[in-house]
């Protein structure tokens, strides 16, 4: 019951995070960007069955960034997907490792979107 109860919620704010992101945007343009991504839609095929790792804030993606390096040296073979919440986290990761690793934001807790991303993912 609870959950019903928070996922319709979730659901009934969208309208407010996207008005959020909208205004975030006026001061760093990136939040205006990729909002696919955080309904699970991408415009680039994501590679499937490798490992991934989320860190939600630019610290925590600084303090991933040599647990990354090392797992791409253990596992080169396997396809690595890091997802953040935000702009400036997305920028570390790209900055850190360009093509190497594929870097999404991680949906809203939305069932259809994380369906949408688990599915293209498959970690």
């Amino acid at each position: 019951m609870l959950e019903l109860l928070y996922t319709a919620l979730l659901y009934l704010i969208q309208p407010l995070i996207w008005i959020r992101l909208w205004v975030r945007g006026r001061k760093a343009p990136a939040y205006r960007k990729r909002w696919g991504e955080r309904y699970g839609f991408y415009r680039h095929p994501l590679k499937p069955g490798g490992i991934m790792l989320h860190s939600v804030s630019v610290g925590e993606t600084l303090a991933a960034i040599p647990l990354v390096r090392a797992l791409r040296h253990r596992y080169p073979d396997l396809p690595i997907t890091v997802t953040t919440m935000t702009p400036t986290g997305s920028e570390r990761v790209q900055s850190a490792f360009g093509k190497d690793v594929q870097h999404v934001y991680l949906p809203y807790d939305l069932p259809d979107a994380l369906n949408r991303f688990l599915n293209k993912v498959d970690p």
